[in-house]
């Protein structure tokens, strides 16, 4: 179950630019997994949960994981496809002369912040 070391990367992540944000806490962070990155997404749904409840900054954080698509460009056609059960062979003129465009990512995209109040004194 590497998703537990993948989540620990991501709150570590987050709990670093959320500190130079000065962020009260951490709300919500969405992500892009890829389809082909070997990432379990429900595990990694867990084991955020279970890390993020032990952070000050991130407990009862809300994790959204956007799922990217296994794709690939024939170099030799221009034929761009959907690479199925990771073979990359182009359906159209069945070389394998592909390019993996998309579904191998891993990336924290965006972070929802409550930011810290701070009060101002008027002068009167």
């Amino acid at each position: 179950m590497h998703e537990l070391a993948v989540a620990q990367s991501i709150v570590e992540v987050v709990e670093q630019r959320a500190s130079e944000c000065q962020a009260a806490r951490v709300k919500a962070v969405r992500l892009q997994v890829g389809e082909a990155s070997g990432i379990v997404p429900d595990s990694l749904q867990f084991s955020f949960e279970i890390l993020a409840a032990d952070s000050p900054l991130l407990a009862g954080a809300c994790l959204m994981i956007d799922t990217l698509p296994h794709r690939a460009y024939c170099r030799q056609c221009g034929q761009e496809f959907a690479v199925s059960n990771f073979v990359p062979q182009c359906p159209l003129c069945a070389t394998w002369s592909a390019e993996i465009i998309s579904g191998t990512e891993l990336r924290v995209l965006e972070m929802e912040i409550e930011e810290v109040v701070r009060e101002s004194r008027c002068r009167e």
